[in-house]
Parts: C-alpha cells; sequence; structure tokens
C-alpha cells in the first residue's frame, strides 16, 4: 500500500515538473523574459536530454541555452562537452536550429577537428538544397570554419557555386573568397582572382556590392581589372548597397588618379590668348580669378554619378563623395556642388557620437583648405545642451576657423555665452576663450574690445585656475601685438598680480614674462613690477620664479645700455678715450635695479629647482665677466609673437586623427597615360542569371514579351459595347480583360468559373434499389445463411455503384 502511494507521489511531482516546464514555453512565445527565466532553469544534464530529442523545438531550445552560455561567458557550465551531441543535429531540417549550430562550430570547430569533419557530409548535401538560403547557410558555414584541411574543399564549392542561379548564394561566393583569402592568399590567389573577376561582371546589384567588398580586402592594388566595368559601376553605383558604394568611390578614385589624365585649368579672366595649366595638386592653389576645368569624358561621368547620393543616409558616402571632390576636382566644382550641404546635414543628424566626431573633424579639415565652404553653415555650429565635450571643441575649433569680418559680432557675442555659461565644462569653456583671441586678430579694434571683456569678466566672476590661465595666455597674446596701444591693459595686469594670489602659476609667469618684454618699451613702471614681485618671491610657483629672475636680469642689461647711452659722446672721437674707460663704471651698488637683481640672485641660488639655480649662475657670471653685450643678445632678443598653439597647430592638419589626414591624403596622378589607353574602359560581356529561374510568376506569364499577351483590343461582338478608352473618356460597361491572344495571332477568350462548368452535360440519377432482407428462423442451416450474407454484400455494392 506504502509503495503505491509513494509511485502515485511520484507520478504527480514529475506530471507537475513537466506541466510548469510546458507553460514556460508556451509562455516563452510571448516575450523574450519568460524564455529567459525558463532557460536558465535548464540544467546540465537536461541539456543532453534536449539535444538528443527528436523535436525540434527541444534542440532549439537547447542550442539557444548553450548559445547564450557562450555570449556570457559563464564557466559554470563547460558547452564543449556537449560538441558530439550538437554536431549530429547539423542534419535537422530546421534553419535557426543549423545557424546556431554553426555559431557553436565556429567557436570550437577547431578544437575537436575530428568531429568536426563529420558535419561537413551534411554541408556539402545542403549545397544542392532548392532553397538558396539553406545553400547560401552551407557555403557560409563552410568558409568559417577555420581549418586549413577544408580549403580545397572550400575553394571547390566556391567555383561550382559561381554560377549559381541566386544572387544571395554568388554574393556569399564572394564573401568566401576573402575568406579563403585570408587563409592561404599565396596558394589560392590565381584562382581566386578569376572567380572575382568573374563575379565583377555579374548584373545583380547584390553580387557586385559584394563582389566590391572582396576586391577592395583582397585585389586594392589590382586596378586594371576595373577597366571593363569602370562605365557601367559608374552608372549602376545608386542601386549598390551604401558600404559598397563608399568602397567603390575610393577605389574609383584610385583609378581615375592613375589610368585617366589630369584635368585642365583654362583662365577666362584675361582677355585674348586663354592661358592653361594642369589642375594644381594641393587644393586651393588655382592663380586664376576666374576659370574653367576640362576633364575626361569619363572622370565626368565618375563625378556626375556621384549627384545620386547626395541623399544618402550613411555619413561613409558622404564623406567618400566630399574625398572625391576633394581629390579630382576643382574648388568651385566642389562649391557647386551640394554635397557640402549634405556634410553640414549629417553632422548635425546623425545621433552616433563617434560618426559625429569624425564628420566634424572633416569639416574642420576642410575649413581649413577653404573658409568658404561652410560660411553659410555657421549656426549649425552652435553648441547645444547635449553635446558632449569632445564635439564642442570641435564645433568651437570650426567656429574660430570660420571668423572674418561679416560674422565676428555674431560668433563673439556665441561664444562670450559660452565663456560665461556656469553649466559648461571647463574645457569647453577654455577653447571658447581661445576661440575669443581669433576674433581678436581682425583688428587692432577687436583686439581692445576682447581684452576689456576678459579682464572685466575676470575681475568681476570667480573663476578656477585653468579659466584664468587660459584669460591670461590670450591678453598676454593680444598685448604683444601692439604693446604700446594697450598700455592701459598692461598697467591692470600689474594691478592683477597683486590682487589676484590665486592665478595659476603658468599665467602669472606669462604675466611676468610680458613685463620683461616690454621694457624696451615701458621701461618706468617695470622696475615697480618687480618691487612687489621680491618679497613673495618664496611664496611663487617654479615657473613664476624662473620668469622673475630672468625679468631682473633683463631691468640690469637694460639700465646698463641706459648707462653706455648716458655717457656716449655726441659727436667726433675726441673723447672715445675718456669714453671707453669711463663705460666700464656702471655703480652697481648705488644702482636700486642692481640691488633687486642681487636679491632675487641670492634666493634664485639657493632654490629648491635645479633648473633655476643653474639659470642664477649661469647669468651671474655673464654679468661679473663684464660680457654685457652678451647678456643683452641674451635676453634683450626680440621674441616672435605668442601664438595660440591649439588653432596654429590646427592648420598643419596635425590634431586630426590618422584614419582623417590617411582618408584624405592627396594621391599623385599619374602623368605617363597616352590617349590609346581610352580603349581599355570598353565594356565586358556581363553574366545575367536570370534566364536560369526555374519559377515564374503569373506576371512573367501575362508580360509583353511572353508568348502569350494581352490584346487591347475589345472583343465588340461578343460583349456587344464600343471601346471609348481610346478618347479618354469614362471606361465602358466592361472592360474586355478576358481575351488574349497566342503568338501565332489566334485568340483566345478566358471563361468564368460559371461558363467552364456549364458545358458539363447533367447526369441522371439512377433510382435507388432497396433490399429488404426477411430474417430466418434459427433451425436454418449454415450454407443457407452463408448464401443471403454474400447476397446482401453483393446487392450492397451495386447500391452503392448506383450513386
Amino acid at each position: 500500500m506504502v509503495d503505491s502511494i509513494n509511485r502515485i507521489a511520484s507520478a504527480l511531482d514529475t506530471a507537475k515538473v513537466i506541466t510548469r516546464e510546458a507553460a514556460a514555453v508556451a509562455t516563452s512565445k510571448l516575450g523574450e523574459s519568460s524564455y529567459a527565466y525558463y532557460s536558465q532553469n535548464i540544467n546540465p544534464q537536461q541539456l543532453f536530454t534536449l539535444l538528443n530529442s527528436r523535436n525540434s523545438r527541444e534542440i532549439r531550445d537547447a542550442m539557444k541555452r548553450i548559445i547564450s552560455i557562450m555570449a556570457s561567458d559563464d564557466d559554470s557550465i563547460d558547452v564543449q562537452v556537449y560538441f558530439a551531441d550538437v554536431v549530429k543535429n547539423i542534419t535537422t531540417n530546421d534553419t535557426k536550429v543549423k545557424r546556431l549550430i554553426h555559431l557553436y562550430l565556429l567557436r570550437f570547430a577547431e578544437n575537436d577537428p575530428n568531429l568536426t569533419l563529420l558535419s561537413i557530409n551534411s554541408l556539402q548535401k545542403s549545397l544542392s538544397d532548392s532553397s538558396s538560403e539553406l545553400r547560401c547557410f552551407a557555403l557560409s558555414a563552410l568558409s568559417d570554419l577555420k581549418m586549413s584541411s577544408l580549403a580545397p574543399i572550400v575553394l571547390h564549392t566556391v567555383k561550382k557555386l559561381v554560377t549559381d542561379p541566386s544572387a544571395m548564394v554568388r554574393g556569399e561566393v564572394a564573401l568566401a573568397i576573402i575568406k579563403l583569402y585570408r587563409a592561404g592568399k599565396h596558394e589560392y590567389h590565381e584562382e581566386l582572382l578569376e572567380i572575382l573577376n568573374f563575379l565583377m561582371a555579374d548584373t545583380d546589384p547584390k553580387v557586385i556590392s559584394c563582389a566590391i567588398f572582396a576586391f577592395k580586402e583582397c585585389y586594392a592594388d589590382h586596378l586594371e581589372l576595373l577597366h571593363g566595368h569602370f562605365r557601367r559601376y559608374c552608372k549602376v553605383i545608386r542601386q549598390l548597397d551604401s558600404w559598397s558604394q563608399s568602397y567603390l568611390i575610393e577605389l574609383l578614385i584610385r583609378y581615375c588618379k592613375q589610368f585617366l589624365p589630369k584635368p585642365t585649368v583654362v583662365d577666362k579672366s584675361s582677355e585674348g590668348s586663354l592661358r592653361s595649366c594642369p589642375l594644381p595638386d594641393r587644393y586651393n592653389e588655382i592663380e586664376y580669378p576666374l576659370y574653367d576645368v576640362v576633364n575626361h569624358p569619363d572622370l565626368d561621368l565618375f563625378l556626375k554619378s556621384l549627384n545620386h547620393l547626395i541623399y544618402s543616409s550613411n555619413p561613409a558616402v558622404i564623406l567618400s563623395c566630399c574625398n572625391a571632390l576633394y581629390q579630382l576636382a576643382s574648388p568651385m566644382q566642389m562649391k557647386n556642388t551640394r554635397f557640402i550641404e549634405a556634410l553640414v546635414r549629417t553632422v548635425t543628424t546623425t545621433t552616433n557620437q563617434g560618426n559625429k566626431e569624425m564628420l566634424l573633424q572633416t569639416v574642420h579639415f576642410l575649413s581649413i583648405l577653404d573658409q568658404t565652404l561652410f560660411l553659410p553653415f555657421i549656426k549649425k555650429f552652435f553648441l547645444l545642451p547635449t553635446d558632449p565635450i569632445v564635439v564642442s571643441v570641435w564645433k568651437i575649433q570650426i567656429l574660430s576657423m570660420l571668423i572674418n569680418e561679416s560674422n565676428v559680432k555674431e560668433i563673439f557675442k556665441e561664444l562670450k555665452y559660452y565663456v560665461g555659461s556656469a553649466h559648461l565644462p571647463e574645457k569647453v569653456v577654455i577653447m571658447a576663450v581661445k576661440g575669443l583671441s581669433q576674433c581678436g586678430r581682425l583688428s587692432t579694434s577687436w583686439e581692445s574690445h576682447v581684452m576689456k571683456w576678459l579682464i572685466n569678466h575676470m575681475e568681476s566672476h570667480n573663476l578656477s585656475a585653468s579659466v584664468l590661465d587660459a584669460y591670461v595666455n590670450v591678453i598676454r597674446m593680444l598685448v604683444q601685438k601692439n604693446p604700446t596701444k594697450h598700455l592701459r591693459i598692461i598697467f591692470k595686469l600689474a594691478d592683477l598680480l597683486a590682487a589676484q594670489r590665486s592665478l595659476a602659476d603658468n599665467a602669472r609667469a606669462g604675466i611676468v614674462w610680458l613685463f620683461g618684454e616690454i621694457a624696451s618699451i615701458e621701461f618706468k613702471i617695470c622696475p615697480d613690477v618687480l618691487r612687489k614681485l621680491i618679497p613673495n618671491f618664496p611664496e611663487e610657483g617654479p615657473e613664476t620664479r624662473c620668469q622673475i629672475l630672468v625679468l631682473s636680469a633683463k631691468l640690469l642689461s637694460y639700465d646698463i645700455d641706459n648707462f653706455k647711452q648716458a655717457q656716449n659722446p655726441a659727436n667726433g672721437d675726441s673723447n672715445a678715450e675718456e669714453y671707453n674707460q669711463n663705460h666700464t663704471y656702471y655703480d652697481f651698488s648705488s644702482s636700486r635695479i642692481s640691488q633687486m637683481y642681487n636679491a632675487v640672485l641670492y634666493l634664485a641660488k639657493y632654490d629648491d629647482e635645479f633648473d633655476i639655480r643653474d639659470r642664477a649662475r649661469m647669468v651671474s657670471s655673464l654679468f661679473d665677466s663684464g660680457k654685457y653685450e652678451i647678456v643683452s643678445l641674451l635676453l634683450q632678443a626680440p621674441k616672435p609673437t605668442t601664438r595660440n598653439d591649439d588653432f596654429i597647430i590646427s592648420a598643419r592638419l596635425e590634431i586630426h586623427a590618422p584614419e582623417i589626414r590617411n582618408f584624405f591624403k592627396v594621391l599623385p596622378w599619374n602623368t605617363e597615360i597616352s590617349e590609346a589607353d581610352n580603349d581599355v574602359r570598353v565594356g565586358v560581356a556581363l553574366k545575367d542569371y536570370n534566364k536560369y529561374k526555374k519559377s515564374f510568376s503569373s506576371q512573367s506569364f501575362i508580360s509583353v514579351n511572353s508568348a502569350r499577351s494581352f490584346t487591347s483590343t475589345s472583343n465588340a461582338n461578343s460583349a456587344g459595347i464600343n471601346d471609348d478608352s481610346n478618347d479618354g473618356n469614362g471606361i465602358s460597361g466592361k472592360s474586355n480583360i478576358n481575351t488574349f491572344a497566342s503568338q501565332n495571332g489566334k485568340k483566345y477568350r478566358l471563361q468564368s468559373l460559371d461558363e467552364f462548368f456549364s458545358d458539363i452535360p447533367e447526369r441522371k440519377s439512377k433510382s435507388k434499389r432497396i433490399i429488404r432482407v426477411e430474417e430466418e428462423s434459427s433451425d436454418e442451416d449454415e450454407d443457407e445463411s452463408e448464401e443471403s450474407s454474400d447476397e446482401y454484400s453483393d446487392s450492397s455494392l451495386e447500391t452503392f455503384s448506383s450513386h
């Protein structure tokens, strides 16, 4: 009794578990979350059971669980132990399961090559399947297996499927060429090149897209393969895949540079004889103010084909088109196209930050070459609240490159807002401050305007050390250009040194250096500035201390020169000997400047920085030796104007990413091109596989070129109505669409379903025979009962036949 109860209880528990699993599988159809919960409850032993099941649904669940473990790098279950159970399911008819097994084999095929070979036979059988999707999958699976022993099989398969009726399969052949090339490019080079050349002559755009990708990856140096396809590719470029369009444009740029003659620039501004010259290698270096460009017809064909791609949503296509115009066209041709507008539109609409950064670098690159390209779109580069730091910095650099007299007020107003904004990052504010320096470079009035605004803003706001450093550097740079015209600004800088103790070391050192530079112009204020700096010398930063030492040496040098000029005789050589004796007696002890120099020198000799100590010993040795001419040459030499490094470096195109610099690298034109080379671009014979299709649709059956085509004439005798369709009026009663003619001209009329069955004669039903069976007495013989049963069966058959 107890055993029976235990059996019933265990059966109920098993049924309960099965019911829950079935419910989980059923709910998995409603959402991925339910299925994920169900798949997580599959233990390793259940995976073996599911993989060996005859139900494709259970096999699929097991494979999904295995792939999810592989994707998550879960170490709790070793999925490699299921290799044999997974591989044997390659014979299933479920395409989804085959794809999952394919992913599994990509990961573990090299670990167990012997078991992997068991799946090759099944994959080879799939290559002959009627479904193009299965053939494509089989070729992809074979070519993806990283086993050197499979390379001959894959090569044979590629040769077999290169003429497959399906464009999908032929496209996969092109991708298989890339995998074979990477596996053994030297061994199969010639054979793969022949197959690729075969695919490039295909008429299907999908196959051409894959062939171009394979060509760029494997045989990009064999540009001669494009001879017979150049003109056709220019015409069908709009039908290709977007990435293939980008690859093809890059290949055709190199082809044009190699096999087409250089364009000629004709001067239209001069009267009389027209001057002409080849298109310059560097962009925007044409000397003629008004010119026309004469291109080769094939080059014109390529440049005109790019106009169809102006509305492409892929940023790579827009960049490739801009590169083609930059490499092959003149600045005037680039301005006349709408690709600059398309580039700006792509910058504003793309949501990928990496793409946006690359696009902004491209805009900055082109704006350096030609500022006028993006002048109509300056508002597109104003900052947005959602812009990240990198994007904001590039936008400010672009605005700084586009500043001119016509838009300086608008850009200056925008940059002031960025500088005074509290929510912007510090790096963006610093870049905006440096952008203001570009506004000050336009004229002296703008210099004063920018410096006054910066000083007022600096005094009225509590700024960080790095931002203050940027303020001072910009002011110092603008002052150095015209120091005599900005003396008031210099006086404010002197007050700033005493008032703003929170200035960064670099900023204070820059101001001190500036006073040393203007000592030759306005010497009177410099000693007083040095006097205020000496008491706080130990508290200053290392750069500021070094500049204080240099300032003291410069002032002493200028003071000695002033003493020499005061003692120098005005004319004649009578007192020359007396002058040579007196000028050496400069009284260092009575000079205030000399005393300040000695105080700074004494502090510098015991400084913690060895650089400051070394400078102090060098300067003191020069003065002690009396070689004041050498001191003047070292300290009073004119310095170049301070540069805004962020924008000067950008003018040398060194701040852009290496990908941008390599992408826009100017390729040289081939000057050794003869006129006979035009014959090489004659179109080759194309491969059209549409004729090999085994199925036909109703449209092909009713097409104009088919054996049976609909006629436009009406059957007035049978319908009894006139055809008024030619006069443009309304359609009468019934349109005659039921008549068609054969190639021989014989007319046929399609019948309706009622008309078709109306020709069938009616069949008269026969009268039913009714057989009555009378029950006999039980005393009859068996033979009589058998005879009656036979008679009944015969009559029943006869009755069924009568119906």
